[in-house]
């Protein structure tokens, strides 16, 4: 066997065994405007192509053709009544778990207990990029930002996909998104608004 009868074989392994969508680059079929050996390494003998979407649902797969001039940043909240330091790096990691997909990922919580938690609360934020509100529950417009979420730019449709899989609200969610990509419109009445913005 010569080299070009490896590259069916492979191709079928990769088909076959990982699912991967098999190219061969025939580099004597390429233009060479820089002379013999011109274009010499330039290609490989073979490239793939790996579907990742294809356990995607299509409310997912329509979601991603609207979001790519990415209109908008997509975020996820994390909410707890209280944070002390018996509980933070557990609240703190579900926070990590639960906001792993979005642009932007926060824990939330009314009450944060004793300096030595919040230093802890830094700490864990710089490492990880979640953010923290400290919600006013008497007047929520005081509620403030304590430490900004770092933004990922990307936002993870695997993980995504499987939220969408298992939770019919967040697919709903991820409908509506695909909704103001297509119209240009928010449609207030399927978000949860204040009934003042209603």
């Amino acid at each position: 066997m010569n080299e070009h009868d490896l590259y069916p074989i492979l191709s079928e392994f990769l088909s076959s065994a990982l699912g991967l969508y098999s190219k061969r680059i025939d580099e004597r079929r390429s233009r060479n405007v820089r002379g013999p050996s011109g274009n010499k390494w330039l290609y490989p003998d073979l490239v793939d192509m790996e579907d990742l979407s294809k356990e995607w649902s299509r409310e997912i797969k329509d979601c991603i053709k609207q979001y790519a001039d990415k209109k908008t940043k997509l975020w996820s909240f994390e909410v707890k009544k209280s944070i002390t330091r018996s509980n933070i790096r557990e609240v703190f990691f579900q926070a990590v778990s639960n906001s792993s997909w979005a642009n932007l990922g926060y824990l939330v919580a009314s009450k944060i207990e004793g300096p030595d938690t919040m230093k802890e609360l830094r700490m864990l934020s710089s490492l990880h990029g979640i953010g923290f509100i400290q919600l006013d529950t008497e007047n929520p417009a005081e509620s403030q930002i304590m430490i900004p979420a770092k933004e990922r730019t990307k936002v993870d449709w695997d993980t995504a996909n499987r939220l969408t899989a298992e939770n019919k609200e967040f697919q709903e969610h991820v409908k509506s998104i695909r909704q103001f990509y297509q119209t240009g419109e928010t449609h207030e009445a399927i978000w949860d608004m204040p009934a003042s913005r209603v």
